[in-house]
C-alpha cells in the first residue's frame, strides 16, 4: 500500500513539473514574442491597433485566407504542417509555409528569415508555446500589427493610409478584403502597380469567405462591387 502511494505521489510531482515548464517556458516564448513586435512596430511606425479596433472585415477574410482553424487550433494545424513536411523532404528543400496566424506572428517576430526545415519545426514549437499563455485576440492583433502589406506599409492601420489615405475604420469592406490579400505576397498584388492582380487576389479571399461560411455569395458579390478608392500618389 505504501509503495502505491509512493508511485502516486511521484506521478503528481512529475505531472506538476511537467506544467510549470511547459507554462514556464510558454511565457517566455510570449514575453520574447510581445518584446520583438514592439520592436518591429517602433521601427516601422506602426500605429498598434487593439483586436476591438480591427474591422471584423477584415479579421473574417484574414482567418478565411489564411488559418480556418484559427478559433480553436493549437497555435498549428498538425495535418498542414504534415502536408508540407512531406512535401518539403520530397523536394530535398523547403516548398510549401503550412502556417496558421500563430506560426506567421513568430515568423514575423522572433525567427529569421532563412527558410529551412529546422525553421519551420521551431515555428510550429514556439506556435505551441504560445497557444495556452497568449490568447487568441492578442495573437491576432499582434498578427495584424506586423504583417507587411507592401509599398512600405506594415500593420493594418499603416496600409489603410498607405492605400487608401483612411483609417481601417473609415475603408469600406471591398478596401478591406482587398488589403487581407496582400500580405500572401506585397509585390505581386500592390494595388499601386498591379491594381488587376490585387483585384483578382481580393475575389479569392471572397471565394475563401464564402467556403467558409462568413459569407453568401450575393454577398460577396456585393462587397466585390464596392469601390476601391486609392490614395493618389
Amino acid at each position: 500500500m505504501r509503495r502505491w502511494v509512493i508511485r502516486i505521489i511521484l506521478v503528481i510531482v512529475v505531472c506538476l513539473g511537467g506544467a510549470n515548464l511547459y507554462f514556464h517556458y510558454g511565457f517566455r516564448v510570449a514575453d520574447r514574442v510581445r518584446a520583438a513586435a514592439a520592436l518591429r512596430m517602433q521601427a516601422h511606425g506602426v500605429h498598434a491597433l487593439t483586436y476591438e479596433q480591427i474591422p471584423v472585415a477584415f479579421r473574417e477574410a484574414m482567418i478565411a485566407t489564411e488559418d480556418r482553424r484559427f478559433a480553436t487550433d493549437p497555435g498549428i494545424d498538425p495535418i498542414g504542417i504534415a502536408r508540407s513536411l512531406v512535401v518539403d523532404i520530397e523536394q530535398d528543400g523547403y516548398v510549401e509555409g503550412g502556417s496558421t496566424i500563430t506560426q506567421q506572428l513568430v515568423d514575423n517576430t522572433i525567427l529569421t528569415k532563412q527558410k529551412t526545415l529546422r525553421r519551420k519545426l521551431l515555428q510550429a514549437f514556439y506556435a505551441i508555446g504560445l497557444y495556452d499563455t497568449m490568447s487568441k485576440h492578442e495573437v491576432f492583433s499582434l498578427y495584424s500589427n506586423v504583417i507587411y502589406f507592401g509599398h512600405g506599409a506594415y500593420g493594418l492601420y499603416n496600409a489603410c493610409e498607405t492605400y487608401f489615405g483612411r483609417t481601417p475604420g473609415e475603408c469600406n469592406e471591398g478596401e478591406l478584403t482587398m488589403l487581407a490579400g496582400l500580405p500572401n505576397a506585397p509585390s505581386a498584388y500592390d494595388p499601386f502597380t498591379n491594381f488587376t492582380l490585387a483585384r483578382e487576389r481580393q475575389r479569392i479571399v471572397l471565394e475563401n469567405m464564402v467556403d467558409d461560411h462568413q459569407l453568401t455569395e450575393a454577398q460577396a458579390m456585393h462587397i466585390f462591387a464596392e469601390p476601391i478608392r486609392l490614395r493618389h500618389l
